[in-house]
């Protein structure tokens, strides 16, 4: 039986105008009219995140063979299903990411995506049923199950089972507690409509944890969701045509990983279970935005003695994904240790401009996100006036090894003009911004949290907790100042000018919070103590923050 096509019934989310209106729409209208819609909408950001990944997947597949008017690419064969044979011959690779480039600048200029999508879309349309007996869409089927475990369990304490309230990342709740605060009672937290349920399967195959036992190869460790990985990245603009063409990189900076197109959706049930069995290296971004972490098998499950039907998925952990320098994934910035790359995940308290370096970097132990560094191959396509806004996120787990719930996501953003991210020169703005937002954190880190340790050690404090929470309450008092004079900077500006209006801002702000600080003093602050034979009291450690921040700026 086959039932609820995606690519014909609403699922997505989207916002449709700037009163916050959103719609669900199927595949072929989100192509359709995605330059009518403002951005995804779906339950929570990691949830968009994942599903815009499947929605890339989508583009990099039709693209890497169809040209933006809808016509096959000379240099690759295609079969009835429009899909590629062979690769591309060694001597027509350059002008095939030529010809790519081409495509993403017609594309471009179209401001909209063409007939080409939904037609290939209809050649898979047998793939995409969220319920099928042979396709279920990013699942298996029952005999596939089956054939890796003969012993199927109906029970609810079966580890390798889990409840719609374990994929719902609103919820996150185990089978052995329950979540407080839930936003659904209990007897709704297994109920998720059709649309619900498609959005969700697609981000928990990015974000499952490590709680479930049963692999599909048992020499595998803690095998956990890609996405959890990363400290993702990804560019986006007024509407989601233009925010999906910004992070689509159909010529992939690394030409090794400039194969064939290959999701899932395309693979035969029994080609997905041994690629993953082989432990099946993964060299394509349509693979790696459609991979699997777990191989599901939806099944309605109802209790002895209930009449109330529980919704389960049957799921076994595939292999993890190897995280050392695989440049293939383009959306997380890296962290460098060792001589290796690796995913950098993001802290819960950190704003995504104290991590500018970490996206917009010309250091040579630093690498920008490969959606940042494909902008060196497009900008020459965009109007320079165009404002890309960098988003950051990542999905944050309990820091149990054991069981890696998701409990929590960070997601932030800060808005850049084009011509901005693009001067990379020794004297461009992305050197002197980077030097301004460490300027900035040793003002805050190194001067201001000196005058507050002198404070501590005036009042004989044993804990950290006033530094700390006043060192943050500073950041979210220079957060909003400084995006504004970011997304403030004109490509005319002086750059010295420019960094003095900040200078004098930033120092406007720490001495008020600091004069509040000593406006609540107490006597016992102005008497002080002897340290070195000489009296440090709140007066003296404000001039030292004084003389420091003068000198500093």
């Amino acid at each position: 039986m086959s039932d609820y096509n995606l690519i014909d019934e609403p699922w997505i989310s989207v916002v449709i105008d700037y009163k916050g209106t959103t719609k669900l729409v199927g595949l072929k209208e989100f192509f359709e009219h995605a330059h009518e819609y403002i951005a995804l909408a779906g339950d929570m950001p990691t949830q968009d995140f994942a599903v815009m990944r499947f929605l890339l997947a989508i583009l990099h597949t039709v693209f890497s063979r169809y040209d933006a008017h809808g016509e096959a690419y000379e240099m690759i064969e295609l079969n009835y299903r429009m899909q590629q044979i062979e690769k591309v011959d060694l001597e027509d690779e350059e002008d095939y990411e030529d010809a790519l480039m081409e495509t993403w600048k017609d594309l471009w200029n179209a401001k909209k995506f063409p007939e080409i999508v939904a037609k290939y879309l209809d050649a898979w349309h047998d793939r995409f049923y969220l319920f099928d007996d042979k396709y279920p869409f990013y699942q298996v089927t029952k005999e596939e199950i089956e054939n890796i475990d003969s012993k199927f369990a109906d029970n609810t304490n079966d580890k390798t089972t889990i409840k719609f309230r374990s994929m719902n990342r609103t919820i996150s709740e185990s089978g052995n507690k329950a979540t407080l605060f839930s936003p659904k009672i209990e007897e709704n937290k297994d109920i998720l409509t059709n649309a619900e349920l498609a959005r969700w399967l697609i981000t928990f195959q990015g974000v499952s944890n490590a709680s479930d036992k049963k692999s599909i190869n048992k020499m595998e460790g803690k095998s956990i969701g890609w996405i959890y990985n990363l400290g993702g990245v990804f560019l986006s603009s007024d509407n989601i045509f233009k925010t999906l063409m910004l992070n689509l990189i159909l010529r992939h900076g690394d030409s090794q990983y400039n194969n064939i197109q290959n999701p899932c959706w395309e693979k035969e049930p029994e080609t997905i279970y041994n690629e993953y069995l082989k432990n099946k290296t993964i060299d394509n971004v349509s693979e790696l935005y459609t991979n699997w972490s777990r191989l599901m098998y939806y099944f309605p499950f109802r209790p002895k003695k209930s009449e109330i039907k529980q919704n389960m998925f049957r799921i076994v952990k595939t292999n993890s994904i190897p995280s050392e320098n695989n440049f293939l994934e383009p959306m997380t910035i890296w962290k460098y240790y060792d001589k290796k790359y690796t995913p950098q995940k993001y802290k819960t308290n950190k704003a995504a401009w104290r991590s500018f370096g970490s996206f917009l970097n010309v250091n040579e132990d630093v690498r920008m996100p490969g959606v940042i560094s494909h902008l060196n191959y497009i900008k020459k396509f965009i109007d320079e006036s165009e404002v890309i806004q960098i988003n950051a996120i990542s999905a944050i787990d309990n820091n149990d090894a054991k069981s890696r719930t998701m409990i929590n996501e960070f997601y932030d953003y800060f808005d850049l003009g084009l011509f901005i991210v693009n001067d990379l020169q020794s004297d461009g703005w992305i050197v002197r911004i980077n030097d301004i937002v460490d300027k900035t954190k040793d003002v805050v880190e190194k001067i201001y949290r000196s005058f507050l340790n002198d404070i501590v050690k005036i009042r004989n404090l044993k804990s950290n907790a006033f530094t700390d929470n006043h060192v943050e309450s500073m950041y979210f008092k220079i957060d909003k100042p400084f995006r504004d004079w970011l997304i403030n900077i004109n490509y005319d500006d002086n750059k010295d000018e420019k960094e003095q209006i900040w200078n004098k801002e930033l120092k406007k702000l720490v001495i008020r919070q600091a004069k509040i600080i000593i406006e609540q003093a107490s006597p016992k602050d102005f008497t002080g103590i002897i340290e070195n034979d000489s009296v440090k009291n709140i007066v003296t450690a404000y001039n030292n923050l004084m003389s420091n921040i003068n000198k500093k700026l």
